[in-house]
């Protein structure tokens, strides 16, 4: 099946996943080859910003979607998925009730992410395409991602984000598949007011020496 994304045809393909008991549907590249071919083509052609990897389905963002749909909200939350790829943890946050906006730097994992919220009965879902060295001028009360620690040159710029745009009060929670790379992160936060506690993959409370295996990183500002 074709689908219209970033001004070309991709060829994709449908997977069903069931998280916290519900079905979602999604529409992903079928060859995941595909985006690391048209990085190369990019590339030898002097374009920048061309992202390979946001139509893969990283391990960690069915994991965090299971936890936020399976947490107790109290209310209904203004919130942001940063590196939506193709949405999967973005739409448990809709089933959750939250109001959620979906954002990357690939204009195509945005479109994507909102054509496979349509899919899943959510019409008009916003999105936010932007360079985390350059935050939107806007708020949330809860900003999420999963799997976005894998480089440490993004850290920096991801902290910066999460500062500008997390309303007062606010939470983040960033799902993370046990990199060792995410500790320096995890320190880095702290370093700069973050009140950081970690959670395994049924929510409880996880020691900070805990690699290889997948951990939620809860986040606040401290004060």
């Amino acid at each position: 099946m074709p689908a219209t994304i970033r001004d070309m045809t991709l060829q994709v393909r449908t997977q069903w996943h069931s998280i916290a008991g519900r079905s979602v549907e999604l529409v992903l590249p079928a060859d995941p080859e595909q985006g690391l071919h048209d990085a190369v083509v990019a590339e030898a052609a002097g374009t920048s910003g061309c992202d390979p990897y946001w139509g893969l389905l990283w391990s960690a963002a069915s994991q965090t979607a299971e936890l936020i749909l399976n947490h107790e909200w109290p209310a209904r939350l203004r919130a942001l998925e940063l590196g939506c790829g193709v949405g999967l943890t973005g739409i448990a946050a809709l089933l959750a009730g939250h109001e959620v906006t979906f954002s990357d730097h690939a204009p195509g994992a945005v479109q994507m992410a909102q054509a496979n919220a349509e899919r899943n009965g959510f019409a008009n879902v916003p999105g936010l395409v932007f360079e985390w060295q350059e935050p939107a001028a806007k708020q949330f009360e809860f900003l999420f991602a999963s799997d976005v620690l894998y480089e440490s040159a993004g850290h920096v710029p991801l902290l910066l984000t999460l500062r500008a745009m997390l309303s007062p009060g606010g939470t983040v929670w960033i799902g993370d598949p046990g990199r060792t790379i995410a500790a320096h992160f995890i320190e880095h936060a702290r370093a700069e007011g973050w009140q950081v506690d970690l959670r395994d993959e049924r929510g409880r409370p996880l020691g900070d020496d805990q690699s290889m295996r997948f951990r939620l990183i809860v986040m606040r500002l401290a004060g």
